[in-house]
């Protein structure tokens, strides 16, 4: 790739700006350069939720593992995303560096994520929540619910003002093999009267990516479904009765049934069922992929939004209509059981 070239404009005016490195601009790797990506996530990727920074609570057989993990993030579609921050040029080992946090990282599960993003807003945001308002908050920000599936497979993004060709090189071959990894360049400016910061995709390239990289890790990795939304039918809720056992589910809907266009709240659903916290959010995200696999759409039966109007919690509501058909459902289900047992016992 070319060099960037910046300008200051004045009338008809184009001046050049110096390109200065960080250091030279007084600007450090954790009270800068993280701060920035903490207050600006985008620049780790579309849809990226912050869950954590400086992330030090490894433990293996041996122990503590003292390593310290920069950020790791949350994107929309479920994935982790760890990011690798340096002020200056990139080590040739940051991607060494990099897969050995993905490969921890991946062994989160919903729970320590929770409980990662708890502190870091009590330390970084003064906000307080619980696990399970944490746990509710990260499900309503993905689009399929946290799955196992997703979370063991992190993307890497590597954040230096410059890369060597052999970190380059590297990210190319581990694309290849199906490592999601970018490679971003922040730049540093001196104009007439400030300091200018850009920030800028380095690997893959934007222009070519749709074309050579994704097709290579949609190849290569599994993915999650990318289905249209499709409107639920009588017959889709007689198949659902059938083929899901989901007490939450079956919850969900009757409790929301019964108050049509009212948001119901989630703790009112593990109420009627009993399940734990963690159970109860896991059944959400069974049953995200049995939508996708069974139903062949990505919307559930249910609207599902985060704090719909009350405490910090996901809520759900149907229509009128789609409470008609679930009555509908129900009654003939009851009705298909109660004459299976007068066949059965004559």
């Amino acid at each position: 790739m070319g060099e960037e070239l910046v300008f200051t404009v004045t009338g008809s005016e184009a001046v050049p700006a110096t390109p200065i490195s960080l250091a030279d601009a007084g600007l450090r790797e954790r009270e800068h350069l993280q701060e920035w990506v903490l207050a600006n996530p985008e620049i780790l990727g579309s849809g990226v939720l912050i869950i954590t920074s400086e992330f030090d609570r490894w433990e293996s057989r041996s122990g503590a593992e003292r390593d310290r993990l920069d950020i790791l993030g949350l994107a929309s579609d479920g994935h982790l995303v760890v990011a690798e921050l340096k002020r200056d040029t990139a080590p040739e080992t940051i991607e060494a560096q990099a897969i050995k946090y993905a490969a921890m990282a991946s062994r989160f599960d919903s729970d320590v994520l929770a409980d990662a993003y708890v502190e870091f807003l009590r330390n970084h945001q003064d906000e307080t929540l619980t696990s399970d308002e944490a746990s509710e908050r990260l499900v309503a920000h993905t689009e399929f619910g946290l799955t196992d599936e997703a979370l063991r497979a992190p993307r890497i993004v590597l954040i230096a003002t410059r890369f060597p060709a052999s970190v380059t090189a590297s990210a190319v071959w581990l694309s290849e093999m199906g490592v999601d990894i970018t490679l971003t360049q922040i730049r540093a400016y001196r104009t007439a009267g400030e300091i200018v910061i850009t920030v800028s995709q380095h690997y893959p390239p934007p222009d070519v990516e749709e074309f050579l990289v994704a097709p290579t890790r949609a190849s290569r990795r599994p993915r999650l479904p990318d289905l249209p939304e499709v409107e639920w039918t009588p017959d889709d809720f007689l198949r659902l009765i059938s083929e899901v056992g989901s007490v939450t589910i079956r919850a969900t809907l009757d409790l929301c049934a019964e108050h049509p266009d009212e948001w119901i709240p989630s703790e009112a659903v593990r109420e009627t069922t009993g399940r734990e916290p963690a159970q109860h959010r896991g059944d959400y995200g069974g049953f995200t992929v049995t939508v996708h696999r069974r139903f062949n759409r990505s919307n559930w039966p249910f609207q599902a939004k985060w704090e719909a109007g009350g405490p910090n919690q996901m809520y759900y509501m149907v229509d009128a209509q789609t409470a008609d058909m679930w009555h509908a459902a129900t009654a003939h289900a009851e009705r298909e059981h109660l004459s299976s047992e007068s066949s059965a016992n004559p």
